[in-house]
């Protein structure tokens, strides 16, 4: 399978997956092609109901067409923005201290997919990379599904030492707030010379869990060709925008 075909079968996916979301939004069918129909996209009941029941895939022509109504359409909800906030809770809005609940929106790989597969049409995150990397435990979940979505493998950092493994690349992560150390540990070889990596993570407070990653990259022989996270919280994390040029971005800010 060659990558435009297999782009277009995933994107053929992910529009029933949108389909479904949407149509949470109305009451019926009819409801939802009549919305379609005011957008300019002709689509039967029948096969509305075969998309949103998984039972077909549309067309490449009408792939097309659904994805530029459905992408980042804040009617239906669709947005990375509403996406998100729907499913986190701010604890404490203190902006000296916002502490955020997100264990539903990583519990939801549904939606985490969606936001992740929006990023990648919209090109927030670049097609362009090798493999995935992230710390355990939050990121793991985002990271898996990114590299599924872009069809390479997700490495991660673990906080402890494998058993049974010999050359290990380390790194000392200083915990935002307490103080505390943590070690994050990559066996050596998970990760390739030349390698384009990109960085994922859930959050993002000071930045320090990042740094640590580029550094179990590049000491791994790879290059960190980008570092995307779901929310950034606060202001410390900001300094790692001009990072090694490093391109940056964080889908919402609190």
């Amino acid at each position: 399978m060659t990558v435009d075909s297999y782009v277009d079968s995933q994107e053929k996916l992910m529009t029933i997956n949108l389909l479904q979301i949407a149509f949470k939004r109305f009451e019926t069918l009819e409801n939802l092609k009549n919305y379609l129909l005011k957008k300019g996209v002709e689509v039967s009941i029948a096969n509305l109901s075969r998309y949103i029941n998984g039972k077909a895939l549309p067309k490449s022509k009408l792939k097309e067409k659904l994805l530029n109504v459905l992408i980042q359409n804040k009617d239906l909800g669709l947005t990375i923005q509403t996406l998100i906030n729907k499913r986190i809770t701010i604890i404490s809005n203190n902006s000296e201290n916002i502490s955020v609940n997100n264990s539903h929106l990583l519990n939801d790989s549904k939606i985490l997919t969606t936001i992740l597969f929006i990023a990648l049409r919209k090109g927030i995150i670049s097609r362009d990379v090798d493999k995935v990397i992230t710390a355990e435990v939050d990121g793991i979940p985002i990271g898996m599904i990114l590299g599924q979505l872009l069809n390479v493998d997700c490495v991660y950092a673990r906080k402890k030492k494998l058993v049974g493994t010999t050359k290990v690349h380390y790194e000392d992560v200083q915990s935002h707030g307490s103080g505390r150390m943590d070690t994050l540990y990559l066996p050596d070889k998970f990760i390739r010379n030349g390698e384009k990596v990109i960085i994922v993570d859930d959050v993002i407070r000071s930045g320090s869990t990042q740094r640590a990653l580029i550094s179990l990259v590049r000491r791994s022989g790879g290059n960190p060709s980008q570092i995307i996270t779901l929310i950034g919280i606060g202001d410390h994390w900001k300094e790692i925008t001009t990072l090694d040029s490093i391109p940056f971005k964080s889908l919402i800010i609190l």
